[in-house]
């Protein structure tokens, strides 16, 4: 298979659910093509999103770790309220912690697609309780 990627909407969740095929970052270049290639999926949602991201089909090697990580943050920082991570292969899951400790990227991470999306929505639960809604009830995004 070849290199690819899908951002999809779950309206009645209201949250984007990334996948990746054959995302194998070896290098800087191939990190900078996958920054790349998600600020374009995300430029289709106008505005921050909650994401739940499926860590598998993205392989980060050793190689690429260090821009993995500080890249993945900035285009986190950038484009999402909050995400939660399943699935994805141990070495992937090593730089996804590791660079979570070094670069204040969230970790966050389940072992299925059910138990990330129950716990961001029990932490948009929370935050609604104390009053807080960074986003509008019913719209995938809005700007804070």
């Amino acid at each position: 298979m070849a290199w690819g990627m899908s951002f999809e909407r779950d309206a009645e969740h209201d949250v984007v659910t990334a996948t990746f095929t054959d995302c194998i970052l070896a290098t800087d270049e191939d990190v900078q093509r996958w920054r790349r290639d998600v600020e374009a999926q995300f430029a289709k949602f106008n505005g921050r999103v909650d994401l739940l991201i499926n860590l598998d089909g993205l392989i980060v090697r050793h190689t690429a770790g260090r821009t993995f990580g500080k890249v993945r943050r900035e285009v986190l920082e950038r484009n999402t309220h909050r995400s939660y991570r399943y699935g994805g292969d141990d070495t992937t899951l090593v730089f996804i912690n590791t660079s979570g400790a070094i670069d204040g990227a969230a970790v966050n991470h389940f072992a299925t697609r059910e138990e990330a999306l129950a716990a961001l929505l029990a932490e948009r639960e929370g935050l609604r309780k104390r009053g807080f809604t960074p986003f509008l009830p019913g719209v995938i995004s809005s700007k804070r």
